[in-house]
């Protein structure tokens, strides 16, 4: 079974954002990733992009994986009027699942520099993904490529404009969902190399440490999405504030994990666990999505009275 198999429990339904389920949202994401950081990614990428078509009051298709392409870049792909009709021209970078996914919410940009955010079904002609040149084996299942979009679109396409699709109360929240996601991954990491922990006191005390790591992880997104549910971040900057802190944290966290693991058992179990090693670096590279000191700048600003 592919790793994205929608029969996957990993593809179950889950509760929106802020309905008074996001702890066990938060949850599931970690137990997800922890049974492997590339289903991770691509199960919280569809089930964000449900949660944004929700956010927007849009009825959702559940048949077929669903993506998020928003990442920026120099050339920003154009969605520009023509008629009653609009055409979607030029390329959207950092496209995970470009070959495999069968519908994706895109972010580009207006005439007038502004966002918008369109649904595309992937399975026409006008898209087109470049060959693939993704060289690490880190994430290489996810298949992260651009794609070339030549097409024209509905205005029903349209989900939102006048960056909606940032200013929308579900963006910073979704961001703390991929940081569990981040936590769930290391915490695989660390399941797996249980049967084969050293016995000695030193490996001990890193065990320790990392477990109450893992404790505060667990703490902090609790605590992000209680905070979430009963609102009590309720403008935009608060919810930036919320989804920053909680990033940093884990992303520090989940780094200071890492570098116990090795310290405390040193290179054996990377070169004869299968696929640990492949498993660390789709780690580090999943949460390389946190901007580290750029988010920390932002959140020292916020931070400000």
């Amino acid at each position: 079974m592919a790793e994205w198999d929608l029969d996957d429990p990993a593809f179950e339904a889950v509760a929106p954002l802020g309905t008074g389920a996001t702890v066990e949202r938060f949850r599931a994401l970690w137990t997800t990733a922890a049974r492997s950081p590339s289903l991770g990614r691509v199960a919280e990428a569809h089930h964000d992009a449900i949660a944004i078509l929700t956010e927007a009051g849009r009825a959702v298709d559940q048949l077929g994986l669903y993506a998020v392409w928003a990442a920026g870049g120099p050339d920003p792909l154009r969605l520009e009027r023509s008629g009653e009709r609009w055409q979607l021209r030029g390329s959207k970078h950092w496209c995970s699942g470009a070959t495999f996914v069968s519908r994706a919410l895109v972010t580009a940009q207006l005439d007038d520099g502004t966002g918008a955010l369109v649904l595309i079904d992937l399975d026409q002609e006008g898209v087109r993904p470049a060959a693939a040149n993704w060289e690490s084996p880190a994430m290489a299942s996810v298949d992260t490529r651009s794609v070339a979009f030549d097409l024209e679109i509905e205005a029903d396409d349209i989900v939102g404009v006048d960056d909606w699709y940032l200013q929308r109360p579900g963006f910073w929240h979704g961001a703390v969902g991929v940081a569990a996601c981040w936590a769930g991954c290391v915490d695989g990491i660390v399941q797996r190399l249980e049967p084969v922990w050293k016995q000695d006191s030193h490996a001990a005390a890193h065990l320790g440490a990392i477990d109450a790591i893992l404790w505060n992880l667990r703490l902090t997104l609790d605590g992000a999405a209680k905070e979430i549910d009963c609102g009590s971040a309720a403008s935009a900057d608060e919810r930036q504030q919320l989804a920053l802190r909680a990033r940093h944290i884990v992303d520090v966290g989940v780094g200071e994990i890492i570098t116990r693991i090795t310290r405390a058992l040193g290179p054996g179990p990377l070169a004869h666990t299968p696929d640990l090693h492949r498993h660390l670096a789709e780690t580090d590279i999943y949460r390389r999505q946190s901007h580290a000191e750029r988010d920390l700048e932002v959140l020292g600003r916020l931070a400000r009275p």
